[in-house]
């Protein structure tokens, strides 16, 4: 690919070091109440009902940003990023600390839990687009993929260390000082967030149109860009298939690659590890690069990956790192594009609708990817995966350098 640069060069401006920093520690906060949650789905419920109670809970905390993705683009155009996340944020830390009194005080029921995750995922809608949105008005644009790609480190590096660091807070002070844990871990973001400069925030959130004209035109947009359309359908085939690889593997690594526990545990930290190299490697791309680097590449591999593990399940625990590092790359290229071409005044609601295309496909492709394994077993389910992503790889390929040759002949 190109020149190579500093991977962390976006640090070096202020603005975004002061919310970088918060937000790993937010970040944290966020892996380890998520893994705890998952503990006491787990467990709060008969062994022949929580795989089905677990899945419902996933699904609730997914189905919200599908139908609050669009509003909140919206509101995140007329009241500002800054104002939008902080709301979000707000709303995340009461969660967790109502979380933590209700564990700690042993009255925690099934269905407590199923509506604080449905209110998680509400949050969840508006802090996708809004932290998007803000991290593209306190950059200057050369930045912007450099700081999405650092953002994309924190995250697999939480991602990796927050399910160990939940893990040791249970064992030494119990499961409600993790959720306390997380809820204090948004403070620093609440504090700092507020006081980042913004340049461009105030030029965009007065408007005087209706509320559904505004969704409507970000819609419009969308649909009338051409480039744009074939990035979103590109990031919801990535989001429906090449999501499941990493929502499935836990069934996976128990009915085909005949480990344990722990050997999930590995096969998740070499995709971790593999993450954490496709941040450094965006992150040390130029932004012209990466505005214009084939997004289908990376779906080829991460396809190819995927086939490389249903012909050798074993391979899974080095073949996870390449799907790793390519999910990350293929996300950081997308959603830059989308940034660039982008209008200022537009930027939350074309965000918003990424974010629904991004967050909607994955609890839907492991819902029914899941349920396809339940049919024609795990395996082939897998195969499925791999050659759809393939297919759509190649095909996207080809055609694109069709159009060009077809383009080269009428210039002649």
């Amino acid at each position: 690919m190109g020149r190579k640069a500093n991977p962390f060069r976006a640090l070096k401006n202020r603005r975004y070091l002061l919310f970088w920093i918060p937000q790993s520690v937010s970040l944290m906060g966020t892996w380890i109440d998520s893994t705890l949650r998952g503990w006491l789905g787990v467990n709060l419920l008969p062994p022949d009902k929580a795989s089905g109670f677990v899945g419902l809970v996933s699904f609730a905390k997914g189905f919200p940003s599908v139908l609050l993705s669009p509003l909140s683009g919206v509101l995140v155009d007329r009241w500002g990023s800054r104002r939008v996340l902080i709301f979000s944020q707000i709303l995340d830390t009461v969660n967790a600390a109502f979380m933590a009194y209700l564990v700690y005080s042993s009255v925690l029921t099934p269905l407590q839990l199923l509506i604080l995750s449905f209110f998680s995922g509400i949050s969840g809608a508006f802090y996708i687009p809004s932290r998007s949105t803000f991290i593209g008005r306190i950059v200057p644009r050369n930045l912007l993929p450099n700081a999405l790609a650092m953002h994309a480190f924190i995250f697999n590096l939480a991602r990796m260390l927050g399910p160990s660091l939940a893990g040791f807070i249970a064992r030494c002070w119990g499961i409600a000082t993790g959720f306390l844990v997380n809820a204090i871990s948004f403070v620093p973001l609440l504090l700092i967030v507020p006081t980042i400069p913004v340049e461009y925030e105030e030029k965009v959130v007065k408007r005087r149109s209706s509320f559904f004209s505004d969704l409507r035109e970000g819609l419009s947009f969308v649909l009338s860009n051409n480039e744009l359309l074939w990035t979103f359908l590109s990031a919801f085939v990535y989001s429906f298939f090449g999501v499941s690889y990493s929502t499935l593997m836990q069934v996976f690594a128990r009915n085909v690659v005949k480990t344990d526990l722990l050997g999930y545990g590995l096969i998740m930290g070499s995709m971790g590890l593999g993450a954490l190299g496709g941040a450094l490697l965006a992150g040390s791309m130029e932004a012209d690069e990466v505005a214009s680097v084939r997004e289908e590449i990376f779906l080829f591999f991460i396809g190819l990956s995927t086939f490389g593990v249903v012909l050798w399940p074993r391979s899974a625990f080095f073949l996870s790192f390449v799907n790793g590092m390519c999910q990350v790359v293929f996300f950081n290229i997308t959603n830059s594009r989308t940034q660039f071409l982008s209008p200022e005044d537009k930027r939350g609601r074309v965000l918003s609708i990424y974010s629904l295309v991004t967050n909607g496909g994955s609890p839907l492709g492991a819902f029914t990817l899941g349920f396809l394994g339940n049919v024609v077993g795990i395996r082939d389910s897998y195969l499925f995966i791999a050659l759809v992503l393939l297919s759509y790889s190649l095909l996207r390929f080809f055609a694109k350098k069709t159009v060009l040759v077809s383009r080269g002949h009428r210039s002649k």
